[in-house]
Parts: structure tokens; sequence; C-alpha cells
């Protein structure tokens, strides 16, 4: 299997990276290739979670932890797999690494976890007055939709 960089010109792929355009090579004209079409993370959305969720840990005074406050965010929106005991099943939260969850899918998360912090960990925050808060701290980032 081959991976790349790609960038959409004109309704096309074009390879943007020496592994992208060594596979290319590989595709006899004509040929059928099954893709995967996974936009890469953006490290500045990344930071800006982290930020989001540290100045709400800061202004709450429930969860003893960071970690704490994301495991239970995971849990509360659902973002986690079932594991079954013996004593039952438990909700184990799942990974948001960059290798597991493509930008699309943190957007996604982000914004759910987002409504979760303004409604759950910080009851009525206005969440568009904290996302300006925590681009202010952050500084400026490329788009991160």
């Amino acid at each position: 299997m081959a991976r790349g960089i790609f960038r959409k010109e004109f309704g096309k792929l074009v390879p943007d990276d020496p592994k992208a355009k060594a596979a290319i090579a590989k595709v006899g004209h004509g040929e059928h290739v099954q893709a995967d079409i996974k936009r890469p993370r953006n490290l500045a959305h990344h930071r800006l979670f982290f930020a989001l969720l540290n100045l709400v840990f800061e202004n709450q005074e429930y969860f003893r932890s960071v970690d704490d406050l994301l495991d239970a965010l995971k849990i509360a929106i659902g973002h986690t797999k079932t594991v079954v005991l013996k004593s039952g099943e438990h909700k184990v939260p799942l990974s948001i690494s960059f290798a597991s969850m493509d930008q699309a899918a943190f957007n996604e998360f982000f914004d759910r976890a987002a409504d979760f912090l303004c409604t759950e960990v910080v009851p009525n925050m206005d969440k568009g007055a904290l996302l300006d808060e925590v681009h202010l701290m952050v500084g400026p980032t490329k788009q991160v939709a």
C-alpha cells in the first residue's frame, strides 16, 4: 500500500510529495485504484483544543486534572468503545491522536466537545465567547475547517 499527500487542483488529486509521486508513477494509464480520502490533522486546531480544555479546567472546581476532564468529555460525548468485563459493560475513552482521527473527524469532535464544556462543565458559558478567548490565547492560526 502506498501513501502520500495530494492536493486538489481543478477537480483532480495531484501528488504533492515524493511518496505520492512515486505511488502514482506505479499506476498504469486507465488502471483503477482504491483510495481513502483523509484530510491530515491541523496541528493548530489540535493546540486550540488543548488550550480550550486547559482554560475550562482552570475555571471549574469539579475535575482534579485536565486528563480527568478530557476522559469525562470523551465519555459524555460518546467518543468511546465498550469493554465487556465480568462485572458488566464499561465505556472506555478512545484516542484523539493524529493517527486515530483525520481532520474531518476532529472537527466534529471539537464542536461536540466545546458544546459539552459550555453546557455541562461551565454551564451557560457562551461558546462563541469562549472560543474567541481561546483564539486570543493561542494567537493567529490557519483555518481549522
